[in-house]
């Protein structure tokens, strides 16, 4: 009977520690929401309703099909595995993700990026799942463009590495390397970066430029011209008012301008060129 009271005493500390514990977490996560310490007392949070754009960015993050299998560390035999059911289809898809097709090679960079990002011997899993997530963003097409790609996840993470070494540095000797340190990290960044593009495009650079011809004779506008006003008479003839001219970077007008010609009598009955008028309608004169 001790016994089984004792059990059942147990359990029920178990109990009660399990329900303090949830409680600590509930607290915490609305602490955390915003929440102060008055609202908290007053009673259970009411229940969030999310916005549009929330359930919009939830809705397409929980079923986007790509996310990818990550790396742990299986408890008790220490060994390094996905977070999978089927480790050679979590194997496939990775592989598939990061643009290598030979399972050796795609093991030895996942032993490299581990070692070269892990600060102790135990392997560094977060580390190694973010640069896996780097790689597969990248979207490599071939095995060279994979290896590229791990070297500047490495790049990149060892780089934020340095400028947290270079905010908690001690002297200004410290400050110094690592400053030099960040330095030629994101400098090889950018430099492999654009290894990258030249290898995609063959290392062609393509330009375009436009010209715009202007004729002889003809005007060159460049903007939107726009016309105000309304005509109105005044003692007998007509008069426009003319608006503003609004010229703006970014278009070209064109426009040729030709000027009507009156032929004109001359010595002994033949016509001579006239001078240029503007268009419209012209008087007739009676002889």
């Amino acid at each position: 009977m001790r016994c089984e009271g004792l059990r059942l005493m147990s359990g029920d500390q178990r109990n009660s520690l399990d329900d303090k514990l949830a409680k600590t977490v509930a607290i915490v996560a609305r602490l955390a929401a915003g929440e102060s310490v008055e609202d908290i007392k007053a009673g259970p949070a009411p229940e969030y309703e999310p916005k549009p754009h929330e359930l919009e960015a939830a809705q397409q993050f929980l079923g986007n099909p790509e996310r990818l299998p990550k790396y742990w560390i299986v408890p008790h035999i220490e060994k390094l595995a996905f977070h999978h059911p089927r480790q050679e289809i979590a194997l496939a898809v990775v592989m598939k993700a990061v643009g290598v097709t030979d399972q050796t090679m795609f093991e030895g960079l996942i032993g490299q990026i581990t070692n070269a990002l892990s600060k102790t011997q135990q392997p560094d899993i977060g580390e190694l799942n973010t640069a896996i997530a780097m790689v597969a963003g990248v979207k490599p097409r071939d095995n060279l463009e994979a290896m590229l790609a791990f070297q500047m996840a490495a790049v990149h993470i060892l780089s934020l590495r340095h400028t947290r070494a270079m905010v908690t540095s001690d002297t200004l000797e410290q400050l110094d390397l690592q400053e030099r340190v960040v330095n030629k990290l994101m400098r090889t960044f950018t430099s492999q970066m654009e290894a990258l593009r030249k290898h995609r495009n063959g290392g062609n650079q393509k330009v375009v430029v436009e010209h715009v011809h202007v004729h002889e004779g003809g005007q060159a506008i460049v903007g939107n011209v726009t016309h105000g006003g309304e005509g109105r008479k005044r003692r007998g003839a007509q008069f426009h008012e003319q608006g503003d001219l609004s010229i703006s970077t970014g278009a070209a007008v064109l426009s040729h301008i030709e000027a009507d010609k009156i032929p004109m009598p001359g010595a002994g009955g033949a016509r001579q060129e006239g001078l240029p008028v503007s268009r419209g309608k012209s008087r007739s004169a009676k002889g």
